[in-house]
Formats: C-alpha cells, structure tokens, sequence
C-alpha cells in the first residue's frame, strides 16, 4: 500500500465517479480502477460498489475513507515538516566555557544542544569568568558554562545552575596532606600555595580567602599559574597545594590528591550563565539541552 492508493481512493470516494475522480487526479481511468482494485485486494475488503450507473461507498469504505484523510493528512504535514527543516539554518552559536569546571558537564551538554538542533555550528571560547562575563555584556557570546558569579556582577544576566561541586585542596601525594580524608582550613599552609594568575583571574585570590575564613592578606600565593594543567602541575611537583573546587578533579586524574573541607564545608556552583533580554533559539536549545542534563544528572547521581 502506498499514498497514492490513498489519495485515488479518497478522489473517488469524494466524486462517486471514476471520471471525474480521474479528471481530478490528471490519470487516465484504467490505472486508476487498478489502484483502486489493488487497494481492495490490499486490505481484502470491498471499498466501492461500482456499476455503469453509479458508484457507491461500502459500509467499510465510508467507515475507511476519513482514516484514509488523515493518514493523507499526516504524510502532508511530515513533508512540510522535512522541507521546514531542510531549509532551516542555525546560527551559529559562541560559548564561552571555563576548562576545569565545566569538564564533566560541557560534552553531556552539547550533545544534547545538537540533537536540538541538527547541523549547527558551534564555536568554543576558553575563558574566565571574568572574560565570559564582559564578552556576554558586550553581546560577544551568546552564553557562558561557568562558575555562579556574585550577584553584583550579574546585573542583566541570568544564571542557570546546573551541578554543585564541593571545594579543597589538591596536593601532591607525596604531600602529608594526602593522607588526610578531609581537611580543616586552619591546615592549609596559608603562606604557602598555589593557585592562579591575578591578571587572569581576578576573582580567585579573594575567592581562596573567602574559603579559608582569613583575609586576603593572609593569603600568599607564592606560585601563579596561567591555567588548570599548570595548577596541576605544579601541585604534582610537590610545592604546595592549591584550593580548588572539586571538578579540577576530572581534569587532574590520579596525578593528584584531593583532599575536600570538613569545617564550614564550601560549594561551588557551575552552570549556564546568559542575557535576562536574550531571545534567540539558540539560546532556548542550549538553555533546554542543559536543564535535560541537569535531570539526567539527577537522576543518575
């Protein structure tokens, strides 16, 4: 069985004549009497009553023909859809992401955004927060995967969360600490870590002081890294150890240790950060494609 033989039967049913149906149709009558009789054989019931006079619907043909109509009617609504989406374009989306905290999130999430939308393109921009911050105010990104920035930072954005981290230290393991299975921020070396560049991350010193409950005075960085594998790096060199949030882990392997906080116990937050105003379905389908991985997720953690 085919469209075609629907569509024929359906012209016929409507006209109560094989003329006129084939007039409508623009087929000459003998093929269309034979799709006709071919749907009957089909089906093996009996559609039409047909003599020289007229033509009439069965019982099964007047209870088959509205079926007919809508299995018409969906094959016509299926093709408009494949020519919708055939003629679609995606614009092309930019994201910003920060490396370490988005490693086990950022794949799950753009698979899903792809299946969203087919064939779109996508380009990946290696920021912090900082950057991903003034690139989104300044219309440069269409969105960012990041850590939750302060509030007085967020003025005409939105954050979505999307995972919790807990926070500590990474060491060497060779380090003393490593034998620890939780930490007290008072057993941090204060006066003696690792950790990242100022001019590149701003936010982080102040961050490190806030987590260990002291002022930013009494923080010595005394090594500065430009990026997570240099952090890592260093830490695996035996140094010193660097606070850090507990994704750096999907980035570091075993080469280090990580030990989390037990006293006042931190969290950090990454999700996906975008324009409060931002109305393009680019947007939607990542904002969707992320809410689907946080529930998924959820509901395998």
């Amino acid at each position: 069985m085919e469209l075609r033989h629907l569509r024929y039967f359906i012209a016929v049913a409507e006209e109560l004549s094989f003329t006129r149906a084939a007039e409508r149709l623009r087929v000459s009558q003998p093929p269309l009497s034979r799709q006709i009789r071919d749907l009957e054989s089909e089906l093996k019931v009996k559609l039409l009553e047909r003599n020289r006079q007229e033509v009439k619907l069965t019982r099964v043909g007047r209870s088959l023909l509205a079926r007919a109509r809508e299995l018409v009617r969906r094959a016509e609504l299926l093709r408009a859809h494949a020519l919708e989406e055939e003629r679609q374009t995606y614009e092309e989306l930019h994201l910003g992401y920060a490396p370490a905290p988005t490693a086990t999130i950022i794949a799950g999430i753009l698979r899903r955004y792809h299946e969203l939308a087919p064939g779109a393109s996508v380009t990946l921009h290696d920021l912090s927060l900082s950057e991903i911050l003034t690139a989104l105010k300044g219309k440069r990104l269409h969105a960012g995967l990041t850590l939750r920035p302060r509030r007085e930072e967020m003025p005409g954005l939105t954050f979505e969360p999307i995972r919790r981290y807990s926070v500590g230290i990474i060491c060497a393991r060779s380090s003393p600490l490593a034998q620890l299975s939780v930490i007290r921020p008072p057993e941090v070396p204060m006066s003696k870590l690792i950790g990242y560049r100022a001019a590149e991350f701003p936010e982080y010193h102040q961050w490190v002081a806030k987590v260990l409950g002291v002022s930013k005075t009494r923080v010595t960085i005394s090594q500065e890294c430009d990026g997570v594998l240099s952090v890592i790096a260093a830490v695996e060199a035996g140094h010193a150890p660097a606070v850090v949030g507990e994704f750096t882990t999907a980035v570091a392997g075993d080469r280090v240790c990580y030990v989390p906080f037990v006293s006042k116990a931190s969290f950090m937050q990454v999700g996906l950060l975008y324009r409060k105003s931002e109305s393009a379905d680019i947007v939607k389908n990542l904002l969707a494609s992320s809410l689907e991985f946080k529930q998924a997720s959820q509901r395998t953690d």
